[in-house]
């Protein structure tokens, strides 16, 4: 009867703590410090970035805050589909990461390699 139930999460749920694992670790953050900035154990985030609890409105507000991202950044590549189907997006998403590189040697090795990677 239990594989009648319509499971607790689904693939949704997944993308998005998917992407609440990206953008922790690129903030250089482990799970209790998220967990922390939100009054929440380690625990909790670990149940939210591998999709098994749900994120609610109001977590998903005080977790954009905590990562310093807009929501709809959240959001928008929760949906797997939508970022592949959007390249103007993943442009954007790379333009963006790209400003956030402090070292000029650093952008500068990007911009090779993703030269290089243009040309094959």
């Amino acid at each position: 009867m239990a594989s009648t139930r319509t499971p607790r999460s689904g693939q949704l749920d997944a993308a998005l703590g998917e992407r609440i694992r990206r953008r922790r670790r690129e903030l250089g953050l482990s799970q209790s410090a998220l967990g922390g900035k939100l009054g929440i154990t380690f625990q909790q985030v670990q149940k939210y970035e591998n999709g098994t609890n749900r994120v609610s409105a109001t977590m998903l507000v005080k977790l954009a805050d905590a990562l310093a991202m807009p929501v709809t950044d959240l959001l928008h590549e929760a949906d797997p589909a939508a970022a592949a189907a959007a390249p103007d997006s993943q442009a954007a998403q790379l333009v963006a990461a790209f400003g956030r590189i402090r070292s000029p040697e650093l952008r500068s090795a990007v911009l090779t390699l993703i030269a290089g990677l243009a040309a094959r």
